[in-house]
């Protein structure tokens, strides 16, 4: 059955750049619009900036180190507050990060939209001219000379017709697992600095008759808190693209976290008293779509240390598939190297870039240049991109810009 509708839409307003997920990529993108003096919208479905770093609980913050430019101001200023350290020295306080977003947002002069959610893209002969959202006032539309997909899952220019990968072959159940962290509190002292707690986890779940689901799952501490966050909930062989899997995926995590915290609980007398807290707002999604860009970053890019001369983040950060076959990691070394602008720019289309996980790239370099602080360079040096193509008034693909990826 179809339904036929008749929609008159109206337009909020027109920008230089509209950016769609205010995760890392996104934050990056908007930021450094806005500081170049563009005219700047960041539309985000939950209520903070942040993405996986705030609505997702992800800690720590993977491949930050030696980066310049918004990475390094943001673990320079919790660092200062005293919000930064603790797990491998490299996590962080969700609040404080919440909070250094949204004043740097604010003081770049972006207008951003809360509890906004992308419905369609609008495009003709492959030039992406604005998106439609929808929130409490209704469904409008915003129009811009580029538009930023930085949803994760490619949501953008997957709605304007842009084509991607999934999986091996299109097949959805061998992409990797999903995980739903969560916060526990009362954390015993001697855990206070983090744990590897496979060997605790395995023997409650040995005394409660029930198989782990996970073999490297992690304590990770907040600093200046008596609270952390667990990563230990996998969930495999789910359609990262059907909302109903994605439904069945978080519950079947919260079963999964429910166990885990009941069995520590009950069998070990070291966690008696711990508390649980609360389950992170997002499913964390490790992959889905990854668009086909002008240029696709390969395995061979990753283990050779590529170089670029439209380089836009610096990766260091080696591959991490978590698979269902050993219920674990398949992790390799990269060599350093660059992801370039060709790979955020959709092949054949205009006015539209993604950043984040879902840009150009094999599956097995995703699972290497995927991690926050990947995210956050590539969006931030996407953005400075963009604002040079709309002041100059040449095609993005003319423009070739240098920054210092690393200090």
């Amino acid at each position: 059955m179809v339904i036929n509708e008749t929609l008159s839409t109206p337009v909020l307003g027109e920008y230089d750049a509209v950016v769609v997920g205010a995760g890392p990529a996104g934050c990056g993108a908007a930021l450094a619009l806005g500081r170049s003096g563009m005219k700047t919208l960041l539309i985000e479905k939950f209520n903070c900036p942040g993405g996986a770093w705030t609505t997702g609980f992800m800690n720590p913050f993977f491949d930050f180190e030696r980066k310049t430019g918004i990475v390094g101001e943001l673990v320079s200023e919790l660092k200062e507050i005293g919000q930064f350290g603790g797990f491998w020295d490299k996590s962080f306080h969700y609040e404080y990060m919440k909070l250094i977003l949204e004043r740097k947002l604010k003081e770049a002069n972006v207008e951003v939209l809360y509890n906004t959610t992308f419905s369609r893209t609008l495009v003709e002969d492959k030039r992406v001219s604005g998106v439609v959202a929808e929130n409490i006032g209704g469904r409008f539309a915003v129009l811009a000379k580029y538009i930023v997909d930085a949803t994760g899952d490619g949501n953008v220019a997957a709605s304007a017709g842009c084509l991607f990968d999934l999986g091996v072959d299109g097949d959805f159940r061998e992409c990797q697992a999903m995980t739903l962290m969560f916060l526990v509190g009362n954390i015993p002292e001697q855990y206070k600095s983090g744990l590897m707690i496979y060997e605790k986890l395995n023997a409650v779940y040995e005394k409660a008759g029930k198989q782990i689901p996970f073999k490297v799952p992690y304590l990770i501490p907040v600093p200046n808190s008596h609270f952390g966050v667990v990563q230990f909930t996998h969930m495999y062989e789910y359609d990262p693209l059907n909302a109903k899997a994605l439904t069945e995926a978080t519950m079947e995590g919260r079963q999964q976290l429910i166990d885990a915290f009941e069995f520590l609980t009950e069998y070990d007398e070291e966690f008696r008293d711990l508390e649980l807290i609360t389950s992170s707002s997002v499913l964390g999604v490790r992959e889905s779509r990854r668009i086909i860009g002008e240029y696709c970053i390969t395995g061979d890019d990753i283990l050779q240390g590529a170089r670029f001369d439209d380089a836009v983040a610096y990766v260091t950060f080696g591959a991490d598939l978590h698979t269902k076959s050993n219920k674990g990691q398949h992790c390799f070394a990269v060599r350093p190297y660059h992801i370039p602008m060709r790979a955020l720019l959709p092949k054949d289309y205009r006015g539209i870039v993604v950043a984040g996980r879902c840009i150009s790239g094999a599956r097995e370099a995703m699972a290497s240049y995927r991690v926050t602080g990947n995210c956050a360079q590539m969006g931030e040096n996407a953005g400075y991109y963009i604002a040079e193509a709309i002041k100059s008034g040449r095609d993005i693909r003319d423009i070739k810009l240098s920054f210092q990826l690393t200090d």
